[in-house]
């Protein structure tokens, strides 16, 4: 039997198909199966397979040979990178896949019901749909796709050798008429092409005895006639053969598949009479193999740091010759086992190991070895569910167009609304950590109150805080500006007055003081206005001149530990609002990057990196280049700004 299997690098130990909760009628059974390298013996999958099954097998993971073998025939088959064809069982029993490859491979086991390689293709080409990023999946098409032309061409040939053979015989056995209508020269034209064999004369005759043309590739014009056909047929046929040529080089590299895996079979042979007198040295001596002890974590515990330590015991009477201990699949670099891994030859009865492992987010499969003076091994698994400490998140959420005293803006209040319902509705932030302020509700008192008494009163340390503004933004000239470019910077409240923007406005220095005052490690601030003073946008223009703004006060505002602020624009650019939209267009795409699709390294964490990513990329592109995000500040570790549900 040979395998269609795919290896590619993977560390997760997902299916690799999305397999529907009912089987498509072409599937007649399927599998998910993890098989561990480096093992002695070979895995029952529990597929059991009978002779002249189609299956496939998609295995990705560990980068090495993984062998297959039914029931207890001693013909393996190592799989190769690249090879994912449906091949077919020359055996019948139970799969046993296992690998000595270091490593763990996750497997998907798929047996068709029937081999129809148009449906097997049409099931791929949906998987592939449903998950376009699959490698795996793109080379199950590409196979699967192959096979089914080469079967159509194989049809096709058969069916063309049929209609040849038959008209033939038709020419071979003229009706009354026609041998009337011939010629003594025609007749000797038939017997020609009876015994033309070569397609070149068959055509020289034609051309010269026949009215109309031989056609080229393609359907036969209709009344041609039947030398015509067969000359036709036969330029068909050397298509046909062309693509059969394709399929007998497939074959013969399939036969030397199977050569190379008849010389591996004796290897492997040899190594299971190396475990079967492993297995009777293990009955006439001790019959314990090693043992190992977990103190501690406890299998299937919860954490909530990213880090633990793993103490335990492994002990046995023959001596421990090496323990290893595997996280999802991969091999842990072990730092504090004291000498674990035995080189002098000598080996010790019990070891105490203490190891500190790094989880990742959600489920870890914890796999610790021990292997015995005389090669018996010991398997622990443990199960770690790892999730972040959980945090209150704190929000204040201001968006205003309709000011009293100045041009009114068209979305900003939409803008507010949206993030709400997002931290709310789609991150189920408690509403009661939101305050969401809108139109006159924003007001400079209010906006006051809810920055700088409210944050500072209920956000800790470990809390998150997201502080929110659409709406306008202002200038005034200040030669004392720490910035350098003598202007100050307002974000406008609901009752701003252009003409006294120092008594009725929130100048970015009092912003930065508010900042100071919040306790929080992890503060971010996102901006959509701008302070440019240029018409069109989220801005307005004083003693109308356009401001010549330098980055220096976004430099001041994020001043201090754990402050990143996200400004939708450049300090001279203009943040603008789209009517098809019906939002601000930095809005809009920050939305739709923490809805799922600025989670790059799909974790289903949106980090605060990822969303500026994605906005930079889409933003200009939507603002014909007129408009580019800025983030500057800088926070230790992961800034999570959205979970993917």
């Amino acid at each position: 039997m040979i395998l269609g299997i795919f290896l590619l690098m993977q560390g997760c130990m997902k299916t690799n198909i999305q397999m529907p909760e009912t089987l498509p009628p072409i599937i007649k059974a399927y599998k998910h199966f993890v098989v561990y390298g480096g093992q002695l013996r070979m895995k029952n999958t529990g597929v059991n397979l009978n002779k002249g099954d189609f299956l496939s097998i998609i295995a990705t993971g560990a980068n090495g040979e993984l062998y297959s073998r039914i029931g207890d025939d001693k013909y393996y088959t190592p799989g190769y990178h690249g090879y994912g064809d449906i091949r077919e069982s020359n055996f019948s029993g139970f799969l046993y896949l296992g690998s000595y490859a270091k490593g763990t491979f996750n497997i998907d086991i798929i047996v068709w019901a029937k081999e129809d390689y148009n449906e097997i293709y049409d099931f791929y080409k949906e998987m592939r749909e449903r998950n376009p990023d699959n490698e795996a999946l793109e080379l199950a098409v590409y196979h699967a796709e192959r096979r089914k032309k080469l079967a159509q061409a194989t049809k096709e040939i058969d069916v063309t050798k049929k209609e040849i053979e038959t008209l033939t015989k038709e020419i071979s056995k003229p009706t009354k008429e026609e041998k009337d209508l011939l010629s003594e020269e025609t007749q000797q034209d038939v017997k020609a092409i009876k015994q033309a064999d070569k397609q070149e004369s068959a055509e020289l005759i034609i051309k010269e005895k026949d009215e109309q043309p031989v056609p080229g590739p393609g359907a036969i014009p209709e009344g041609a006639g039947k030398q015509a056909k067969i000359a036709q047929l036969k330029i068909k046929l050397e298509e046909f053969n062309e693509q059969m040529a394709q399929l007998n080089e497939m074959k013969k590299r399939f036969e030397e598949e199977k050569k190379k895996s008849a010389e591996l079979s004796k290897e492997l042979e040899e190594r299971e009479k190396k475990e079967q007198q492993l297995l009777t040295r293990l009955k006439k001596g001790s019959k314990a193999p090693p043992v190992i002890v977990i103190a501690s974590p406890q299998d299937n515990s919860k954490v909530e740091v990213n880090v633990i330590q793993i103490n335990g015991v492994a002990e046995d009477e023959k001596g421990i010759q090496s323990i290893d201990i595997y996280l999802n699949g991969k091999p842990v670099n072990l730092k504090n086992t004291r000498g674990m891994r035995i080189t002098s030859g000598e080996s010790h009865g019990r070891y105490e190991f203490k190891e500190r492992i790094s989880l990742q987010t959600g489920e870890n499969s914890i796999r610790i070895v021990a292997v015995d003076a005389i090669g018996l091994i010991t398997e622990k698994m443990l199960t770690i569910h790892y999730s972040e400490r959980r945090k209150n998140i704190w929000a204040v959420i201001a968006g205003i167009d309709r000011y009293p005293n100045i041009r009114h803006l068209k979305y900003a209040v939409n803008d507010a609304k949206a993030m709400y319902n997002h931290l709310v509705g789609f991150n189920q932030v408690p509403a009661e950590n939101v305050t969401l302020l809108l139109n006159q509700e924003a007001s400079l008192t209010r906006l006051r109150s809810a920055l700088g008494t409210h944050l500072k009163n209920n956000a800790g340390q470990d809390d998150m805080v997201i502080i929110f503004f659409a709406g306008h933004g202002a200038t005034e000239k200040d030669v004392m500006s720490p910035d350098g470019d003598g202007l100050e910077k307002y974000l406008l409240p609901f009752d701003a007055d252009p003409k006294d923007l120092y008594a009725t406005a929130l100048p970015m220095e009092e912003i930065s003081r508010i900042f100071n005052r919040i306790r929080s490690d992890r503060l971010v601030f996102i901006a959509d206005s701008c302070y440019s003073g240029a018409s069109g946008g989220r801005t307005i223009g004083i003693s109308g001149t356009r401001a010549n703004l330098s980055d220096a006060f976004f430099d001041r505002v994020t001043g201090g530990k754990g402050r990143v602020i996200i400004s939708a624009s450049g300090a001279n650019e203009v943040s603008a609002e789209n009517d098809e939209l019906k939002q601000g267009v930095f809005t809009y795409y920050l939305l739709e990057g923490l809805k799922g699709k600025a989670d790059i390294d799909k974790d289903n964490l949106v980090t605060v990196d990822e969303a500026f990513r994605f906005v930079s990329k889409h933003v200009p592109r939507a603002t014909g280049q007129e408009q580019h995000p800025v983030k500057k500040g800088t926070v230790e570790g992961r800034l999570v700004l959205s979970v993917v549900h």
